[in-house]
């Protein structure tokens, strides 16, 4: 352990700022596969939100993307669910709704509720049969998560320099764990992150699990904002593993990119079956700094098929991004300062830019005059849920949730301007819990984007989805470059479309967990009478979030709030 850094300074500071919560407050884990708990207290930390800071040479920077690298985006969706299926004859079950997401069970809103979506860490880290697990994360709490895992598990751990909370417990138990414990460091510049949460798990007779979590591995982070998990099914080791799989060879791409031994966990992902995620067309999208064609290109290639078409003048497109930080404005290439989503995502997403036909590289073709009625002949509704101060102010845990929210609007005066612009265009929206909701306003940290289409305006929007993706990625350019830069960050995420024989649903954590249906939510086996399979992805929101009201502002974690909150508490402002 002697490559951990010391804690920075900030960290010091945010640890002890978001680290006070009372124990009184929370109750230990349901103990699910009957390992042991942590057994005495340790200091929570918080990820070092700082990182998803814009610096200021990003129009500029070394990660600008040559024209030759442009058309190097990947290939590997020409490998398709049909393939599979003519190399495999699977006799298929009765059509079910499939859940491959489950809400993070918190020890502060759940320790009285049970449901088949709730997941734990235990039951991710602390099978008996686990041999081992990659950790790939932003923030670590050793002594946290340690205690979850068996004694003779083998642990490797991929993580940028200075986010690992090193273990303090002495328990024989700790001790045999960090003896076999492999750390990876990634070497980061200034202002970018290591930010993919991504387990792979190889038991012990070569079967593989991956997750991909929107929490970071610390107590606080795990339960006081809004989790959600992705779990792909069980990838059995078999000898048809040797079929060729789009999921299986962006993931493995994905891990070459790195400047540390990956070899071992490629090794076990070539030993095992990736049908399970083929044949329902999902897809493994990712950033990678060392990655020319990851990120914005990749997405925007991987949504080549959800372009709109001269038919659909008469629908209304709905595009619609959750998450829990959004970047500054963004220069490079319009004439005002602009937003990631608004600006460069939906027209690329669309179809309706084509950067590659531009030429200086593309860096100009977003820069669309009169944006809003664009917007508005196009027929597109876009949506940004993201938690406002008074949400932040009402939810239990107070202002402590907004830790992990970043949205400095008020910082200077472009920012204030691209702020309100947006708000007078009605593109910001919030949650609408409903009365006696077990978490009422607690923000999300997780991270969405998705369109669906409607024949009228007024139609529900989000009954049935073209596409959605989770994604640890913000909104920043950090994470996603532009069409003309590199990512700086590692972000990893999944991709899900509605096609003939899968339909797309999102359905809210509160309904899926927390409804009265036969007192444990609702069932996992949910049976469906179409031939058409059903794939239901869990969101922290309502289906029909509701717009902010004149009074309404996004939380801003560099200003202050005098008005206290659910516990008494005030905000002071943090950088």
């Amino acid at each position: 352990m002697s490559n951990h850094e010391p804690v920075s300074d900030v960290r010091k500071r945010l640890r002890e700022h978001w680290g006070n919560l009372e124990r009184s407050k929370r109750s230990k884990f349901e103990n699910e596969q009957g390992s042991s708990g942590i057994t005495q207290d340790a200091n929570t930390e918080v990820i070092d939100l700082t990182s998803e800071k814009e610096s200021d040479d990003a129009e500029t920077s070394e990660t600008d993307i040559s024209q030759d690298e442009l058309q190097d985006v990947e290939e590997s969706t020409s490998i398709t669910r049909e393939e599979h299926i003519l190399q495999d004859s699977i006799s298929s079950p009765p059509p079910t709704t499939i859940h491959p997401f489950r809400l993070m069970k918190s020890e502060i809103y759940d320790q009285n509720t049970s449901s088949e979506h709730f997941i734990t860490l235990e039951s991710m880290f602390g099978a008996p049969n686990l041999s081992k697990c990659w950790l790939f994360s932003f923030q670590f709490e050793l002594d946290y998560i340690l205690p979850i895992f068996a004694a003779n598990t083998s642990i490797t751990i991929i993580a940028q320099k200075g986010t690992i909370l090193p273990a303090t417990l002495q328990t024989p138990q700790i001790l045999k764990l960090v003896a076999n414990l492999e750390t990876l460091l990634v070497h980061m510049p200034p202002y970018a992150c290591h930010h993919s949460k991504l387990v792979v798990n190889k038991f012990k007779n070569g079967d593989c699990c991956i997750y991909i979590p929107s929490n970071n591995f610390t107590s606080a982070e795990t339960n006081i904002p809004t989790q959600i998990v992705w779990c792909s099914p069980l990838l059995k080791r078999s000898p048809s593993a040797s079929r060729p799989s789009a999921f299986r060879t962006a993931l493995i791409r994905y891990l070459q990119g790195y400047r540390v031994d990956m070899k071992p966990v490629i090794a076990a992902l070539e030993q095992v079956d990736f049908l399970p995620l083929d044949e329902l067309g999902i897809e493994f999208v990712y950033s990678h700094p060392e990655i020319a064609s990851s990120g914005l290109p990749l997405l925007g290639s991987r949504l080549q098929d959800q372009h709109h078409n001269a038919g659909d003048k008469d629908l209304t497109h709905h595009y619609l991004a959750q998450v829990s930080t959004i970047g500054s404005p963004i220069k490079s290439g319009l004439r005002s300062p602009g937003n990631l989503f608004l600006n460069f995502m939906i027209p690329l997403f669309s179809g309706l830019i084509k950067p590659e036909a531009n030429t200086k590289r593309g860096t100009k073709a977003f820069d669309i005059p009169e944006y809003k009625k664009w917007l508005e002949l196009n027929r597109i509704k876009p949506y940004i849920i993201y938690p406002t101060a008074e949400e932040l102010r009402t939810s239990p845990m107070g202002y402590m949730a907004g830790g992990w929210f970043h949205y400095h609007w008020k910082r200077n005066e472009a920012s204030r301007e691209l702020y309100q612009k947006i708000k007078d265009w009605n593109v910001l929206y919030k949650r609408n819990p409903r009365a006696g909701s077990v978490r009422k306003s607690t923000p999300a940290h997780t991270k969405f984007l998705m369109k669906a289409t409607t024949l009228s305006s007024d139609a529900a929007p989000f009954k049935e989805m073209d596409w959605v993706l989770f994604t640890t990625g913000n909104l920043s350019m950090n994470a996603w470059g532009t069409y003309s830069s590199k990512p700086r960050n590692y972000e990893v995420g999944v991709l899900f479309k509605s096609t003939k024989q899968v339909k797309i649903v999102i359905e809210s954590a509160a309904d899926l967990a927390y409804s009265n249906f036969n007192g444990a939510g609702r069932s996992l086996s949910e049976t469906q009478s179409i031939d058409r399979k059903k794939l239901s992805v869990m969101i922290p929101f309502e289906n029909v979030p509701i717009p902010y009201t004149g009074e309404d502002d996004s939380f801003c974690i560099s200003a202050a709030y005098d008005e206290p909150d659910s516990l008494g508490n005030r905000h002071e402002p943090h950088a």
